[in-house]
Protein backbone atom coordinates (compact mmCIF):
# COMPACT_ATOMS: atom_id res chain seq x y z
CA UNK A 1 0.00 0.00 0.00
CA UNK A 2 2.66 2.15 1.19
CA UNK A 3 4.92 1.56 -2.20
CA UNK A 4 1.27 1.96 -4.38
CA UNK A 5 0.99 5.74 -2.67
CA UNK A 6 4.40 6.33 -3.41
CA UNK A 7 4.72 5.40 -6.84
CA UNK A 8 1.53 7.60 -7.34
CA UNK A 9 2.94 10.70 -5.93
CA UNK A 10 6.28 10.20 -7.56
CA UNK A 11 4.32 9.76 -10.68
CA UNK A 12 2.05 12.53 -9.96
CA UNK A 13 5.16 14.86 -9.51
CA UNK A 14 6.92 13.72 -12.79
CA UNK A 15 3.38 14.86 -15.01
CA UNK A 16 3.22 18.10 -13.47
CA UNK A 17 6.93 18.76 -13.82
CA UNK A 18 5.93 18.15 -17.64
CA UNK A 19 2.28 19.68 -17.46
CA UNK A 20 4.64 22.88 -16.15
CA UNK A 21 7.12 22.98 -18.78
CA UNK A 22 4.06 22.66 -20.99
CA UNK A 23 2.16 25.47 -19.89
CA UNK A 24 5.11 27.81 -19.94
CA UNK A 25 6.21 26.63 -24.17
CA UNK A 26 9.08 24.93 -22.92
CA UNK A 27 7.28 21.48 -23.64
CA UNK A 28 7.42 20.38 -27.53
CA UNK A 29 6.32 16.89 -29.04
CA UNK A 30 9.59 14.84 -30.14
CA UNK A 31 8.66 11.78 -32.45
CA UNK A 32 11.08 8.91 -32.91
CA UNK A 33 10.64 8.28 -36.69
CA UNK A 34 10.26 12.12 -37.75
CA UNK A 35 12.85 11.26 -40.31
CA UNK A 36 9.74 9.10 -42.21
CA UNK A 37 7.75 12.55 -42.31
CA UNK A 38 10.37 15.38 -41.60
CA UNK A 39 7.90 17.88 -42.73
CA UNK A 40 6.41 17.21 -38.91
CA UNK A 41 9.77 18.81 -37.77
CA UNK A 42 10.93 21.15 -40.73
CA UNK A 43 8.27 22.53 -42.76
CA UNK A 44 10.22 23.25 -45.98
CA UNK A 45 11.52 19.32 -45.47
CA UNK A 46 8.14 19.03 -47.53
CA UNK A 47 9.26 20.44 -50.41
CA UNK A 48 12.28 17.34 -51.33
CA UNK A 49 8.96 15.54 -52.56
CA UNK A 50 7.31 15.58 -55.89
CA UNK A 51 4.10 13.30 -55.09
CA UNK A 52 0.98 13.81 -52.73
CA UNK A 53 2.00 12.57 -49.62
CA UNK A 54 1.07 12.29 -45.99
CA UNK A 55 1.26 10.65 -42.76
CA UNK A 56 -0.70 10.10 -38.96
CA UNK A 57 1.90 9.42 -36.38
CA UNK A 58 0.65 8.25 -32.67
CA UNK A 59 3.15 8.35 -29.60
CA UNK A 60 2.51 7.74 -25.99
CA UNK A 61 5.44 8.28 -23.17
CA UNK A 62 6.32 7.41 -20.06
CA UNK A 63 3.84 4.23 -19.99
CA UNK A 64 2.67 3.34 -16.90
CA UNK A 65 2.28 6.94 -15.11
CA UNK A 66 -1.52 8.39 -14.90
CA UNK A 67 -1.82 11.38 -17.57
CA UNK A 68 1.30 10.41 -19.38
CA UNK A 69 2.21 12.90 -22.60
CA UNK A 70 0.14 11.77 -25.60
CA UNK A 71 0.64 13.01 -29.24
CA UNK A 72 -1.02 12.77 -32.15
CA UNK A 73 -0.03 14.36 -35.54
CA UNK A 74 -1.18 14.32 -38.74
CA UNK A 75 0.36 15.83 -41.87
CA UNK A 76 -0.17 15.84 -45.54
CA UNK A 77 1.82 17.39 -48.47
CA UNK A 78 0.32 18.17 -52.01
CA UNK A 79 2.87 19.54 -54.90
CA UNK A 80 1.28 22.42 -56.69
CA UNK A 81 1.74 21.42 -60.17
CA UNK A 82 5.89 22.19 -61.39
CA UNK A 83 5.53 25.41 -59.95
CA UNK A 84 7.84 24.13 -56.92
CA UNK A 85 5.15 25.25 -54.22
CA UNK A 86 4.10 22.63 -51.93
CA UNK A 87 1.06 23.11 -49.41
CA UNK A 88 -0.62 20.78 -46.74
CA UNK A 89 -2.55 21.36 -44.21
CA UNK A 90 -1.06 19.90 -40.55
CA UNK A 91 -2.80 18.42 -37.20
CA UNK A 92 -1.49 17.95 -33.75
CA UNK A 93 -3.30 17.11 -30.52
CA UNK A 94 -1.35 16.68 -27.35
CA UNK A 95 -2.26 15.92 -23.59
CA UNK A 96 -0.13 15.99 -20.78
CA UNK A 97 -1.52 15.79 -17.51
CA UNK A 98 -4.34 17.93 -17.01
CA UNK A 99 -3.33 19.76 -20.49
CA UNK A 100 -4.25 19.59 -23.62
CA UNK A 101 -3.19 21.29 -26.57
CA UNK A 102 -4.78 21.27 -30.55
CA UNK A 103 -2.51 22.96 -33.10
CA UNK A 104 -4.43 23.14 -36.39
CA UNK A 105 -1.91 24.70 -39.25
CA UNK A 106 -0.51 24.53 -42.65
CA UNK A 107 2.65 23.79 -44.45
CA UNK A 108 4.16 25.95 -47.30
CA UNK A 109 7.45 25.32 -49.29
CA UNK A 110 8.82 26.55 -51.81
CA UNK A 111 11.82 24.66 -53.65
CA UNK A 112 14.15 26.51 -55.57
CA UNK A 113 16.29 24.06 -58.43
CA UNK A 114 19.95 25.61 -57.67
CA UNK A 115 21.02 22.97 -60.85
CA UNK A 116 19.92 19.40 -61.82
CA UNK A 117 21.16 17.53 -58.50
CA UNK A 118 21.14 20.32 -55.84
CA UNK A 119 17.87 21.97 -54.40
CA UNK A 120 17.34 24.41 -51.53
CA UNK A 121 13.56 24.51 -49.99
CA UNK A 122 12.45 27.16 -47.38
CA UNK A 123 9.21 26.02 -45.54
CA UNK A 124 6.60 28.25 -43.28
CA UNK A 125 3.98 26.58 -41.11
CA UNK A 126 1.12 28.92 -39.76
CA UNK A 127 -0.84 27.91 -36.97
CA UNK A 128 -3.43 28.35 -34.14
CA UNK A 129 -3.12 26.52 -30.84
CA UNK A 130 -6.00 26.49 -28.58
CA UNK A 131 -5.28 24.55 -24.66
CA UNK A 132 -7.10 23.68 -22.00
CA UNK A 133 -6.43 22.77 -18.11
CA UNK A 134 -8.43 20.73 -15.89
CA UNK A 135 -6.79 22.18 -12.97
CA UNK A 136 -9.66 21.57 -10.92
CA UNK A 137 -9.03 17.58 -10.88
CA UNK A 138 -5.46 18.25 -9.57
CA UNK A 139 -4.25 18.22 -5.61
CA UNK A 140 -1.86 20.79 -4.83
CA UNK A 141 -0.14 20.79 -1.56
CA UNK A 142 -1.11 24.52 -1.02
CA UNK A 143 -4.79 24.39 -1.97
CA UNK A 144 -4.67 28.40 -1.93
CA UNK A 145 -2.21 28.90 -4.48
CA UNK A 146 -3.68 31.50 -7.31
CA UNK A 147 -2.09 29.02 -9.82
CA UNK A 148 -4.28 25.90 -9.59
CA UNK A 149 -7.93 27.70 -8.78
CA UNK A 150 -9.67 27.67 -12.12
CA UNK A 151 -9.78 25.83 -15.04
CA UNK A 152 -8.08 27.24 -18.27
CA UNK A 153 -10.40 26.84 -20.99
CA UNK A 154 -10.21 27.39 -24.24
CA UNK A 155 -6.65 29.86 -24.63
CA UNK A 156 -5.45 30.44 -27.91
CA UNK A 157 -2.43 31.10 -29.27
CA UNK A 158 -0.85 31.57 -32.84
CA UNK A 159 2.15 30.08 -33.85
CA UNK A 160 4.81 29.45 -36.68
CA UNK A 161 7.55 27.60 -37.51
CA UNK A 162 10.16 28.34 -40.41
CA UNK A 163 12.81 26.36 -42.28
CA UNK A 164 15.24 25.91 -44.70
CA UNK A 165 16.27 22.23 -46.29
CA UNK A 166 18.73 21.20 -48.73
CA UNK A 167 18.70 18.05 -50.83
CA UNK A 168 20.83 16.20 -53.31
CA UNK A 169 21.91 12.69 -54.07
CA UNK A 170 22.01 10.89 -50.86
CA UNK A 171 22.02 13.22 -48.64
CA UNK A 172 20.16 16.25 -47.26
CA UNK A 173 20.49 18.99 -44.60
CA UNK A 174 18.19 21.05 -43.09
CA UNK A 175 17.66 23.81 -40.01
CA UNK A 176 14.38 25.25 -38.77
CA UNK A 177 12.71 27.09 -35.46
CA UNK A 178 9.85 26.25 -33.79
CA UNK A 179 7.69 27.56 -30.93
CA UNK A 180 8.37 31.22 -32.23
CA UNK A 181 5.05 32.55 -30.43
CA UNK A 182 4.79 31.76 -26.54
CA UNK A 183 1.91 32.01 -24.80
CA UNK A 184 2.15 32.73 -20.68
CA UNK A 185 -1.15 32.44 -18.72
CA UNK A 186 -1.89 32.55 -15.38
CA UNK A 187 -4.65 32.92 -13.09
CA UNK A 188 -5.10 37.10 -11.14
CA UNK A 189 -7.24 36.12 -8.98
CA UNK A 190 -10.32 37.24 -11.26
CA UNK A 191 -10.19 34.90 -14.02
CA UNK A 192 -7.10 33.39 -16.04
CA UNK A 193 -5.36 35.55 -18.39
CA UNK A 194 -2.37 35.54 -20.97
CA UNK A 195 -0.04 37.26 -22.58
CA UNK A 196 1.37 36.24 -26.05
CA UNK A 197 4.94 37.19 -26.74
CA UNK A 198 8.03 36.65 -28.93
CA UNK A 199 10.89 35.63 -27.18
CA UNK A 200 14.26 33.83 -28.59
CA UNK A 201 14.44 32.44 -25.46
CA UNK A 202 11.42 30.72 -26.02
CA UNK A 203 12.36 29.54 -29.26
CA UNK A 204 13.05 25.32 -30.75
CA UNK A 205 16.08 25.06 -32.55
CA UNK A 206 16.44 21.99 -34.89
CA UNK A 207 19.34 20.94 -36.74
CA UNK A 208 18.32 17.63 -38.99
CA UNK A 209 20.75 15.92 -41.51
CA UNK A 210 20.41 12.14 -43.21
CA UNK A 211 22.44 9.95 -45.87
CA UNK A 212 22.04 6.88 -47.32
CA UNK A 213 24.55 4.10 -48.81
CA UNK A 214 24.06 1.31 -51.54
CA UNK A 215 24.81 -2.00 -51.08
CA UNK A 216 24.11 -4.34 -53.94
CA UNK A 217 21.02 -4.33 -56.11
CA UNK A 218 18.63 -4.66 -52.67
CA UNK A 219 20.05 -2.70 -49.32
CA UNK A 220 20.38 0.49 -48.67
CA UNK A 221 21.74 2.16 -44.89
CA UNK A 222 20.18 5.63 -43.92
CA UNK A 223 21.93 7.02 -40.84
CA UNK A 224 20.48 10.50 -39.98
CA UNK A 225 20.55 12.54 -36.88
CA UNK A 226 18.53 15.72 -34.94
CA UNK A 227 19.78 17.90 -32.71
CA UNK A 228 17.54 20.03 -30.55
CA UNK A 229 18.42 22.92 -28.86
CA UNK A 230 15.86 25.06 -26.19
CA UNK A 231 17.99 28.11 -24.58
CA UNK A 232 18.16 27.08 -20.53
CA UNK A 233 18.13 23.11 -21.61
CA UNK A 234 21.06 21.07 -22.55
CA UNK A 235 21.13 19.79 -26.16
CA UNK A 236 19.32 16.65 -26.95
CA UNK A 237 20.71 14.48 -29.90
CA UNK A 238 19.19 11.45 -31.40
CA UNK A 239 21.43 9.68 -33.55
CA UNK A 240 19.85 6.97 -35.82
CA UNK A 241 20.85 4.12 -38.02
CA UNK A 242 18.28 2.47 -40.19
CA UNK A 243 18.45 -0.44 -42.97
CA UNK A 244 15.99 -0.25 -45.88
CA UNK A 245 15.95 -4.16 -48.00
CA UNK A 246 14.08 -3.27 -51.40
CA UNK A 247 12.62 -0.31 -50.41
CA UNK A 248 10.43 -2.38 -48.79
CA UNK A 249 11.23 -3.28 -45.14
CA UNK A 250 13.43 -1.29 -42.88
CA UNK A 251 14.71 -2.03 -39.45
CA UNK A 252 16.94 0.32 -37.42
CA UNK A 253 17.85 1.43 -33.93
CA UNK A 254 18.27 4.93 -32.46
CA UNK A 255 19.75 6.48 -29.30
CA UNK A 256 18.57 9.98 -27.88
CA UNK A 257 20.85 12.12 -25.40
CA UNK A 258 18.09 11.98 -22.53
CA UNK A 259 19.23 8.46 -22.41
CA UNK A 260 16.74 6.88 -24.63
CA UNK A 261 17.31 3.94 -26.91
CA UNK A 262 15.00 3.22 -29.49
CA UNK A 263 13.64 0.12 -31.84
CA UNK A 264 11.91 0.84 -35.13
CA UNK A 265 10.80 -1.06 -38.28
CA UNK A 266 8.51 -0.20 -40.89
CA UNK A 267 6.87 -1.64 -44.03
CA UNK A 268 5.77 0.19 -47.24
CA UNK A 269 2.76 -2.04 -49.46
CA UNK A 270 2.70 -1.38 -52.69
CA UNK A 271 4.37 1.53 -52.89
CA UNK A 272 1.84 3.44 -51.49
CA UNK A 273 1.16 2.51 -47.51
CA UNK A 274 3.77 2.86 -44.61
CA UNK A 275 3.32 1.39 -41.46
CA UNK A 276 5.88 2.16 -38.97
CA UNK A 277 6.13 1.00 -35.18
CA UNK A 278 9.08 2.26 -32.51
CA UNK A 279 9.73 1.13 -28.95
CA UNK A 280 11.16 3.74 -27.06
CA UNK A 281 13.40 2.03 -24.09
CA UNK A 282 14.68 4.06 -21.10
CA UNK A 283 18.55 3.34 -20.10
CA UNK A 284 19.52 3.59 -16.59
CA UNK A 285 16.70 2.68 -14.19
CA UNK A 286 15.90 0.49 -11.73
CA UNK A 287 12.49 0.02 -13.29
CA UNK A 288 12.49 0.33 -17.08
CA UNK A 289 8.66 -0.24 -17.53
CA UNK A 290 7.60 3.54 -16.37
CA UNK A 291 10.00 4.61 -18.79
CA UNK A 292 9.21 3.29 -21.80
CA UNK A 293 6.98 4.55 -25.09
CA UNK A 294 5.16 3.44 -28.03
CA UNK A 295 5.31 5.28 -31.52
CA UNK A 296 2.70 4.25 -34.53
CA UNK A 297 3.16 5.88 -37.98
CA UNK A 298 0.91 5.34 -40.68
CA UNK A 299 1.24 7.27 -44.17
CA UNK A 300 0.92 7.23 -47.52
CA UNK A 301 2.73 8.04 -51.02
CA UNK A 302 0.89 8.82 -53.96
CA UNK A 303 3.60 7.74 -56.96
CA UNK A 304 3.83 10.09 -59.69
CA UNK A 305 4.52 8.99 -63.27
CA UNK A 306 6.47 12.29 -63.98
CA UNK A 307 9.35 12.30 -61.49
CA UNK A 308 10.08 15.85 -61.19
CA UNK A 309 12.91 15.63 -58.79
CA UNK A 310 16.08 13.65 -60.84
CA UNK A 311 17.91 12.49 -57.03
CA UNK A 312 17.04 9.98 -55.03
CA UNK A 313 17.18 11.65 -51.63
CA UNK A 314 17.40 9.25 -48.60
CA UNK A 315 13.81 8.85 -47.76
CA UNK A 316 11.41 6.69 -46.57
Amino acid sequence: MLFNQLKKSISLTIVSLVSVLYVSGQAQQHFSMYYMQPSIINPAAMGQYDNINGAVVFNKQLVGFDNSPLYIQADVGIPIGKTGLYLGPSILHDRIGVFDKTRIGINIAYRIKLNLKHYLTFGLNGAAEVANGRLAETNPIDPSDPAFSSNINGIWNPDIKIGAHYFTDNFYIGFNVGNIFVNKFWDTGSGTTNEIRVNAEDMHYFLMGGWQKKFGPNWKIKPNALLKFVPGSPLQIDINANAVFKDMLGFGISYRTANTLVFNANYTLNKFLVIGYAFNWGLGYESRTNYTGHEVFLGFRVQNSKRIIPVDVPRF
